[in-house]
């Protein structure tokens, strides 16, 4: 995947992005990527990138793809997921992507990669999302 990324309006600014310094970046082809730029507050006693943080760039980016699915009427909230961690980082950034793999009635399933920039996989995951109706 290229990594000519531009930014673009965030997606969801919440505080827990802006505390792991998530930013929504959108590539020349016009899909969403996820970039955290790894620091010292993110590694873990070994000096590597703690898994929650991968893990969350995981949820995010899934999350990410399938709400640009749903509408503005409708949510959805994670109910599992898995995620195969296949090396450690230390520093630069990080990128994930999700794509959307089902969007049901009252789930759905999408997955995501993060690589590093030096394009090599840092892991991928898959998860399951409850949908609810917003306006309830």
């Amino acid at each position: 995947m290229k990594v000519v990324l531009v930014r673009i309006r965030d997606l969801a600014g919440g505080a827990f992005w802006q505390l792991l310094g998530i930013e929504t970046m959108e590539n020349d082809d016009g899909e969403v990527v996820l970039t955290v730029t790894v620091t010292e507050k993110l590694l873990q006693f070994y000096g590597k990138v703690h898994g929650g943080v991968i893990a969350t760039l995981v949820d995010v980016a899934a999350a990410v793809a399938l709400n640009q699915q749903l509408g503005a009427d409708r949510g959805a909230s994670t109910v599992e997921m898995k995620v195969n961690y296949l090396r450690p980082v230390e520093k630069g950034t990080l990128y994930a992507k999700g794509e959307a793999i089902n969007l049901g009635r009252t789930l759905a399933v999408g997955n995501a990669s993060v690589w590093d920039d030096q394009n090599r996989k840092i892991a991928y995951g898959i998860a399951t999302y409850y949908v609810y109706d917003m306006k309830k």
